[in-house]
């Protein structure tokens, strides 16, 4: 009778990686999973492919992420949805940013919107590029960058304030709308805000206070930084807000708002280094900005009072019994 014990034994060794030998004689395609019929399934109107499409992505997991981001260029709108839907849901789909930022471009709504909606995921590492997009010569990039950056949140904040910078008051603005829809979690905003009211643009002051406002800073903290606009210099002993009042004094223009009372309120502390910039106001600012700076330099010479024009004379006496 054969004894078939020493084959057991040597088989029990051998078992534990029959499976990886197994694998490995198994020939693979050089070509990698098929992407682009991942993405077909994906991207269909049919819930049932959708969810075919979901079960083969599992199964080839990150194998399929350089097809997936060569598909996202497919003739298919269809594929193209399907690529992006299937970038979203890999581990990492940082890896595939630039195939996703090329997809804002793309000429299907549907393709930007789930581009921007990814990108919102990866977050503050393409923020930047994102901000950058604001300023596209194509309404529909503009649009989807700015639907990223509303669905990143906070982590937007960095890259938005940067964009306050740029030369473009269009892009300036549409940042500073992204950060006033963020209320009270864009107050690390605030500071670099401020800092942009500097711009001779009126339009662009009034989106940026408005912006400041919604937000709403503690009103010491917005009058510390009113007081800081201007100010180069590092000098301990230089007297901070003097520099401020030229840009103050176009907050006046915004009577009855919570940062045109703070710009009033600082004006009125910095007494006769704003009398320059008020004086200018008085000559050729608004309604709203002669009364105001009229009322200012009142406080800070008395004497004034009867040498301002009559219709100001007259807005002024109920408040200050001007004979």
């Amino acid at each position: 009778m054969l004894d078939f014990r020493h084959i057991f034994a040597r088989f029990a060794r051998v078992a534990p990686v029959l499976p990886l030998l197994l694998c490995l004689a198994v020939p693979v395609r050089a070509s990698g999973p098929d992407a682009e019929g991942i993405a077909a399934l994906l991207g269909s109107p049919d819930p049932a492919e959708r969810s075919m499409g979901l079960s083969v992505l599992a199964d080839c997991g990150q194998d399929a992420l350089p097809g997936l981001i060569r598909a996202m260029t497919a003739p298919s709108a269809r594929i193209r949805r399907g690529a992006v839907i299937g970038v979203a849901l890999q581990p990492a789909p940082a890896l595939a940013d630039d195939g996703l930022l090329r997809a804002l471009r793309d000429n299907d709504a549907t393709v930007r919107s789930l581009a921007a909606h990814t990108l919102a995921r990866i977050g503050e590492p393409v923020a930047v590029d994102l901000a950058a997009l604001l300023g596209d010569p194509d309404d529909k990039v503009r649009v989807a960058a700015a639907l990223a950056l509303s669905r990143m949140g906070i982590g937007a904040i960095p890259a938005l304030c940067s964009a306050l910078d740029s030369p473009d008051p269009a892009v300036t603005a549409k940042a500073a709308w992204l950060l006033g829809a963020l209320g009270p979690d864009g107050l690390p905003a605030v500071p670099a805000l401020t800092r942009a009211l500097g711009t001779s643009d009126m339009r662009l002051v009034h989106v940026l206070a408005e912006t400041i406002d919604l937000i709403g800073p503690d009103p010491a903290m917005a009058c510390q930084e009113l007081a800081l606009i201007g100010l180069r210099t590092g000098c301990p002993v230089t007297r901070i807000g003097g520099g401020a009042a030229p840009t103050l004094v176009k907050l006046l223009a915004r009577p009855g708002t919570p940062l045109g009372h703070m710009a009033l309120y600082a004006l009125a502390r910095m007494g006769s280094e704003a009398e320059p910039a008020l004086r200018a106001a008085l000559a050729t600012g608004t309604e709203g900005q002669k009364a105001a700076a009229a009322l200012l330099l009142t406080g800070i010479d008395p004497t004034l009072a009867h040498s301002l024009p009559e219709d100001l004379r007259k807005t002024l006496a109920g408040t200050m019994h001007i004979q």
